[in-house]
């Protein structure tokens, strides 16, 4: 009998371990696009929930020149690697470096945050945005739409004093490649068309003119979605014309989208729209700075005088 049951064991074991080598990848979380936007009236009567974090934005100057009680203040240099002589710029973290910076604002496996844009300039807060979701909290992230400005012209309450230390989190790292392009990914993008290319920048560096690049221009089949076309005052624009845009650039559902600009950050406000709007989408982090850069790549200039 007990050779029986170890058989049986044995057996079982083994079909187990057959099925997950032959079973299909664990899918990804969906996000829900109607959670990637709060207002400043869900904010205003859940700013003191227990599990929220708030992260406000901007320069120190900004942040101390007022802010919501209770919001912390978040540079881009917190979330990304010291820059150095000729390499890239804003360049995302190592995950050590930003589990510690979740830590240290008192984010853990089940807070809700809340990423406040100082101003309309949303690049900065989508730049954490897309941050938090790469570390796997993607499902419980929002942005404040109107940014902090909206806020105060609501006459809301602000402050400037900064809230004590956080209290203590446990924060667990659940790394979401899929949402970072690399630079290999980008150039099979531009070979085999599987994928959209949108540039984020505005139109006259897209077009060459301009950008302090050694050589000007855009991606090969990339299109033009510029960032100051999807906001207005800190506010992203409606649904319906979020959608026309991207159709007019002739980006559809048909297959998956890259957004890119200088040197990732404009490119978060585009990933973020098209993650809003239902598309499969990833960042390029080196972005036109990488890729102008990298001498073997084509780069498409400005028309011939």
């Amino acid at each position: 009998m007990r050779r029986l049951m170890g058989a049986v064991l044995v057996a079982s074991s083994l079909a187990t371990a057959a099925a997950c080598r032959h079973a299909p990848p664990r899918a990804m979380p969906v996000p829900n696009p109607a959670n990637m936007l709060v207002t400043t009236a869900w904010l205003a009567e859940h700013q003191s929930d227990r599990d929220l974090v708030m992260l406000h934005v901007g320069s120190k100057a900004q942040y101390d020149s007022g802010h919501i009680a209770g919001a912390r203040h978040t540079a881009l240099d917190e979330v990304a690697l010291p820059n150095v002589p000729g390499g890239l710029t804003l360049q995302l973290a190592g995950v050590e470096q930003l589990t510690a910076w979740a830590v240290r604002n008192g984010i853990g496996d089940r807070t809700r945050v809340i990423v406040i844009p100082h101003d309309g300039a949303l690049q900065s807060a989508t730049r954490v945005f897309i941050t938090l979701a790469y570390l796997g909290a993607m499902d419980r992230i929002s942005l404040l739409n109107g940014s902090y400005q909206a806020w105060k012209s609501e006459s809301r309450a602000v402050t400037t004093t900064a809230p004590g230390a956080a209290p203590s989190a446990t924060f667990t790292p659940k790394l979401r490649p899929d949402i970072i392009a690399t630079i290999a990914q980008v150039e099979a993008a531009t070979n085999d068309n599987t994928r959209h290319i949108v540039d984020a920048r505005l139109t006259r560096f897209f077009n060459g003119d301009g950008g302090g690049y050694p050589r000007p221009g855009h991606i090969p089949t990339a299109v033009n979605v510029p960032l100051s076309s999807v906001s207005t005052n800190g506010y992203l624009k409606p649904i319906g014309e979020l959608k026309t845009l991207f159709a007019h650039a002739g980006v559809d559902q048909s297959k998956p989208v890259i957004t890119y600009c200088h040197i990732g950050q404009q490119a978060t406000l585009l990933w973020f729209v098209a993650t809003m709007l239902g598309h499969d989408a990833r960042m390029f982090d080196g972005s036109f700075q990488e890729w102008s850069g990298t001498a073997r790549l084509p780069v498409v200039g400005p028309p011939a005088k």
